[in-house]
């Protein structure tokens, strides 16, 4: 029923393989043959998915039109984000909104293919972390600072979280989509 509030077939078929591989990889984690339409997951009021039976373990799930993007912990609060970069998008417009004065100059010392290329690897970064903290957008793309060479590493993050030194950030390469997976240390 859900899938049916979308106009077009491709994005009715695009929900349902995202459900699909949600429920998944449920099943996975669950170590259960049932059939997928049993694995339910719930939501936190900030849109955080968990499974009731596994209450305790972070799920993180993100997609695109070419991809599928999932991690989960026991140990760790994470989050993991996959765009697919556009280089019609007014980069730099956008990263003076919600990125600090280093990550535009970040975006900004590129040509524009590479400047959409930075410029998502960040974007997926704050996104990630905010998903590692079982917050969403609106707690504020600003709250996170990302390096990203040679690595990218956590400059600054909320406090209340522990810090910048409670998180760690890998990019994952190898496609032209940009993901990024955070974990957070819950102890």
């Amino acid at each position: 029923m859900r899938a049916d509030r979308f106009a077009s077939e491709e994005d009715k078929a695009l929900f349902r393989q995202r459900r699909a591989f949600r429920r998944f990889c449920g099943a996975a984690v669950l170590e259960s043959s049932c059939s997928l339409s049993v694995v339910n997951f719930q939501e936190t009021e900030n849109g955080r998915p968990y499974l009731s039976q596994l209450a305790d373990t972070w799920f993180s799930f993100s997609s695109c039109r070419y991809g599928f993007l999932a991690a989960w912990s026991s140990s760790h609060g994470l989050g993991v984000d996959i765009e697919t970069p556009s280089e019609n998008l007014q980069t730099e417009k956008i990263a003076q909104q919600y990125f600090s004065d280093a990550e535009i100059r970040t975006v900004s010392m590129n040509d524009s293919r590479l400047q959409a290329k930075t410029f998502y690897q960040i974007w997926c970064l704050k996104e990630a972390a905010l998903k590692s903290i079982g917050e969403g957008l609106p707690y504020g793309l600003d709250e996170f600072q990302f390096e990203i060479t040679p690595k990218p590493r956590v400059i600054d993050a909320p406090i209340e979280f522990g810090g910048h030194k409670n998180f760690s950030a890998v990019m994952v390469d190898g496609t032209r989509q940009s993901a990024a997976l955070v974990t957070r240390s819950l102890g």
